[in-house]
C-alpha cells in the first residue's frame, strides 16, 4: 500500500463518516419520541467526532 493509497483510504473513511453523520441527523429530526432523539443525538456526536478527527489528520498532511 502506497502513501497515496493510505491518504485516499482516510479520505474515503472521512466521507463515509460524514454520510453517516447526516443520516443520524435525519434520524434526530424524524424521531418519534425523546428517547429516539437522544439516542440518535449521541450517534451524531460520535460520528462527528470521528469525522473531525479524520479532518484533522487530513489537514496536517
Amino acid at each position: 500500500m502506497t502513501d497515496r493509497d493510505i491518504w485516499d483510504s482516510i479520505r474515503h473513511a472521512r466521507d463515509r463518516a460524514k454520510q453517516a453523520e447526516e443520516r443520524e441527523l435525519q434520524r434526530v429530526q424524524d424521531a418519534e419520541n425523546d428517547e429516539q432523539q437522544r439516542s440518535a443525538g449521541v450517534r451524531v456526536a460520535a460520528r462527528q467526532a470521528v469525522r473531525e478527527a479524520l479532518d484533522d489528520i487530513l489537514s496536517d498532511a
